[in-house]
């Protein structure tokens, strides 16, 4: 099976940036795309990943940092079941019982980071129903 492109859309509007995480953008793109099904696109001025509904939209407006926010969709969902993923790496804080903003700072996303990253996306995309 083949794995999912890059979008077009997404590359061009990364293209247009000048934001200095362009590195970890593209390491968190990668993992993102290994999610078998995964469709890139963008919302909200920003890259989104959907399955059967979105589930993770980064947030570029702080130059400082990339934000990953995983999710259930983009209206809440308050019956599905709370997404559990214990522990949490120190890069990621629960913003609700089905919402995990994930915030990076470096310019890079170190080993560690992107194996916790790779860990969490595999975990949350499994609780998805």
């Amino acid at each position: 099976m083949d794995l999912p492109t890059r979008s077009a859309e997404v590359d061009a509007l990364l293209a247009g940036t000048d934001h200095r995480h362009v590195a970890v953008i593209d390491a968190i793109r990668d993992e993102l795309l290994a999610v078998p099904g995964v469709v890139e696109s963008i919302k909200w001025k920003a890259p989104n990943y959907a399955l059967a509904d979105d589930f993770a939209t980064m947030s570029l407006r702080k130059p400082e940092a990339v934000q990953l926010i995983l999710h259930t969709g983009a209206k809440p969902k308050p019956k599905h079941p709370e997404i559990l993923l214990d522990p949490l790496p120190t890069f990621a804080r629960r913003a609700d019982r089905n919402r995990l903003v994930l915030t990076f700072t470096g310019v890079t996303l170190p080993d560690k980071d992107r194996l916790e990253l790779r860990r969490m996306i595999k975990a949350w995309t499994a609780q998805l129903a």
